[in-house]
């Protein structure tokens, strides 16, 4: 799965302004100090202040706007550059933001809330103000940070985000704010102060997030032309788009596209076209973006601009670029001048054997912010009702699961062996129930699963190694399922070691209902399959690669101790030439991991070895219960 996040930009005026430090380590002196010392009555004058400028992200730049009510934190931020626009704010509603694809959705989690509390209250210059505000200060000790001494302040506003002020000694002035954010530790770099009306303020916002890691997600620097104080923030320069959808076509007034949908080893694959070409396979990813593989990209002949970088599952990062799409289709359905990424996803990640089309890419928030999108699984298909032409698509009957978002992915409360927590709703997770570590410790349950047994997984964050067994329970909306296994995670693991959130539901689960997403009501629900679905979990045991070097093999990168494949006599480094008679060239991941995993107890697999060599085995559910 594919986990990308625009970085929210705070213009922390009032914060930049420090004046000599305290002599003593007492917070209240420190802020007593800057109020009194730095304009803090001539601030209060003002209600408003704008920005304008430019915005350089990702080798692309264009125009950048900001407006905040001082007041109450309301702000709009906008920018713009050759390829797409995006914007975010906050409001009477709340927190929102648009995407690279033109449409809004909010942020309105109890961690999306928390921290747009912290950055509304920064915006307003809350710190400030001559009352306490129902903000809880804290001095903490003098920093190193690359060879630099540094004072620091900790703010937070009730039921924020604590956000630490990094203040450099020697102009007295804020060099940069830290604070958390889901999975990421954001970083804010201020520079090139002059007056403004007699307020330094900073002319250059550099911002930049990171995984615990070390992996970098998107960066950008807002370069300001100008601000001015206004009385009132203009009502149009707070205002969110409209949202309404106004690039999608349905081919003779059709209410509705239907596009064929199947499963490969776990990866839900849908038939889409693109600029007319196709059928081509897309993953549909209620986690992910509009994405082309590299090699989709040229096989298509697109040209891409831009060059960042994004973070997902895994403790790394994947570079990134952009291109323009001028048709998406899916069935019926025409999708114009969309924005996409390209990505360099590996060749075992869309290569499928000899003679079938790659996947070409991920298909994900844009197309459930267009349609409300039903996974009809009974009769493998995906069915798009549009918004935004003639009357709204009907609520569907079921388990309704109400869904909310930190970032991109939507959001539901559920329960795992009894305890209840925040879980991602992710199409695109192909595997098994994820667990993240640090809600499994608060929920006391961590050591359980971590004694499971060993497998490496990831994403676009690269591999990490995580730990699996069989769950208790899990409960999902009126939902209660006890035939799970769930894998245990790690702190490290980017957005699959989120400890905002309780972990991530994937198609293990999802699949054993027909489900549909409705994100204007925003809800999920399950809908009874014709049939009751029956899950297993046997497997061999070993973890496998394909390279474009090779095509007729897949090398082995892991065998688990104890799995069946260990003991038939398989090791890391071998080479698989053949699965149970057929040739592992004309085999694609998905297939391998029909043949060797999720099966009943005790279906054979037969491996042939590149060294000559034939295993025979029985998969074994090797999951502790």
């Amino acid at each position: 799965m594919l986990k990308l996040r625009p970085l929210p930009h705070l213009l922390l005026i009032g914060s930049l302004l420090l004046p000599g430090f305290a002599a003593a380590d007492d917070a209240g002196a420190l802020l007593r100090e800057l109020q009194q010392a730095h304009g803090a009555s001539v601030l209060a004058r003002h209600g408003a202040l704008t920005a304008e400028g430019k915005e350089e992200a990702d080798g692309l730049s264009g125009p950048w706007q900001l407006s905040v009510n001082l007041r109450n934190g309301y702000y709009a931020e906008r920018a713009r550059n050759s390829v797409f626009a995006s914007a975010d704010g906050y409001d009477a509603q709340g927190r929102w933001h648009q995407d690279i694809t033109g449409l809004v959705h909010p942020y309105d989690s109890d961690e999306a809330i928390a921290v747009a509390i912290s950055e509304n209250w920064l915006r307003r210059l809350g710190f400030l103000s001559p009352k306490p505000d129902n903000v809880t200060y804290r001095r903490l000790p003098d920093a190193k940070q690359q060879g630099r001494s540094y004072a620091r302040l900790e703010a937070t506003p009730a039921r924020g985000r604590a956000m630490t002020l990094w203040i450099d000694p020697t102009t007295h002035r804020l060099d940069h704010v830290t604070w958390q954010s889901s999975f990421l530790n954001f970083t804010q770099r201020y520079s090139d102060y002059r007056p403004v009306d007699g307020v330094q303020l900073p002319f250059r916002i550099t911002s930049s997030a990171a995984t615990v890691a070390g992996g970098e997600d998107n960066a950008s620097t807002d370069i300001i032309e100008r601000y001015q104080w206004l009385d009132t923030a203009p009502a149009s320069a707070l205002q969110r788009p409209d949202n309404k959808v106004r690039d999608v076509s349905m081919a003779n007034g059709a209410h509705q596209a239907v596009a064929p949908m199947h499963f490969e080893g776990g990866f839900l694959l849908v038939d889409v076209s693109i600029n007319g070409k196709g059928p081509l396979p897309f993953i549909l990813d209620t986690g992910g973006h509009a994405i082309l593989t590299t090699d989709a990209a040229k096989k298509l002949g697109f040209n891409t601009q831009g060059q960042g970088v994004s973070t997902g599952s895994g403790p790394g990062s994947m570079s990134t670029a952009y291109t323009r799409v001028d048709h998406l289709g899916m069935g019926a359905a025409d999708i114009r001048d969309l924005t996409f990424l390209v990505m360099p996803y590996p060749h075992s990640f869309y290569e499928r054997g000899s003679g079938r089309e790659p996947i070409a890419g991920i298909l994900g928030l844009e197309i459930f912010q267009r349609f409300a999108v039903t996974f009809d699984y009974d009769h493998q298909q995906l069915v798009l009702q549009p918004y935004d032409q003639g009357e709204a698509p009907a609520a569907r009957q079921g388990t309704v699961v109400p869904l909310r978002f930190t970032d991109d992915m939507p959001l539901v409360e559920a329960e795992l062996d009894g305890h209840p927590g925040v879980f991602g709703i992710d199409t695109g997770n192909s595997g098994l129930t994820l667990l993240f570590p640090q809600w499994a410790e608060r929920a006391g349950i961590a050591a359980r699963y971590a004694n499971g047994t060993p497998s490496p997984t990831g994403g676009v964050g690269g591999l990490y190694m995580a730990h699996f067994a069989h769950a208790q329970s899990l409960q999902l909306g009126a939902q209660k399922l006890d035939n799970v296994v769930a894998m245990l995670t790690r702190n490290d693991a980017g957005a699959t070691g989120n400890p905002s959130e309780a972990g991530n539901i994937g198609q293990d689960i999802l699949s054993r209902y027909n489900v549909h997403f409705d994100y204007r009501r925003q809800q999920m629900v399950l809908i009874p399959r014709a049939k009751t679905t029956t899950h297993h979990y046997a497997l061999a045991g070993f973890r496998a690669d394909k390279n474009a070097e090779q095509p007729d093999r897949y090398q082995i990168v892991w065998v688990t101790p104890g799995s069946p494949a260990a003991q038939a006599g398989l090791k890391k480094g071998d080479a698989i030439v053949a699965v149970n008679g057929k040739p592992a060239g004309s085999i694609g991941l998905g297939e391998l991991r029909e043949a060797s995993m999720n099966l009943p107890e005790g279906t054979p697999l037969k491996l042939t070895l590149g060294d000559g060599r034939v295993l025979d085995m029985k998969l074994r559910d090797i999951a502790p219960k």
